[in-house]
């Protein structure tokens, strides 16, 4: 028994490129306008709510803000290999090979750029900034589980204890 709350709001989106690999493959350079929700499950604290939704939502947009108009690149790929030069990064998959600037690249600590693994990134990411402003109803939380959805109806979750 307990509580839970969500937010997704228009603005918890960002638009993306990537491409994973599955089955000794990789599939070609796409990108999503992707959406995120948050959901939060605990207990009421004194003040009779779960958590604050004014200090969530600017942390959620955040992490969006961080991936947007960004190659997405999963740095513990084994399948992929970088170099990195200056301004510039070359990613090689077989024959395969893609140079993106720099400024315009996210490597993500990630094994691949799956929906479901950029639900567990963003999790652990917003969890870490919740757990920074140290609020007093932080103590309530007992889960939290994020949403990425790469377009409407085709949505990934992944969810841990607070």
């Amino acid at each position: 028994m307990g509580y839970r709350l969500k937010v997704y709001k228009e603005y918890f989106d960002f638009s993306a490129g990537h491409f994973i690999t599955f089955g000794g493959r990789c599939e070609t350079l796409h990108g999503h306008n992707y959406r995120v929700e948050v959901a939060l499950e605990g207990d009421n604290g004194p003040d009779f709510f779960l958590y604050n939704f004014s200090a969530l939502k600017p942390i959620v947009r955040q992490e969006c803000n961080a991936l947007d108009h960004k190659m997405l690149l999963a740095r513990e790929n084994p399948l992929l290999h970088f170099e990195t030069k200056a301004d510039e990064v070359e990613v090689r998959f077989e024959q395969r090979r893609y140079i993106f600037p720099m400024a315009e690249v996210a490597f993500l600590p990630l094994e691949n750029t799956t929906a479901e693994q950029l639900a567990r990134y963003l999790l652990g990411q917003i969890r870490d900034k919740i757990k920074t402003l140290n609020l007093p109803e932080t103590a309530y939380l007992r889960q939290i589980e994020v949403g990425v959805e790469e377009k409407p109806g085709q949505a990934a979750y992944y969810f841990e204890p607070f």
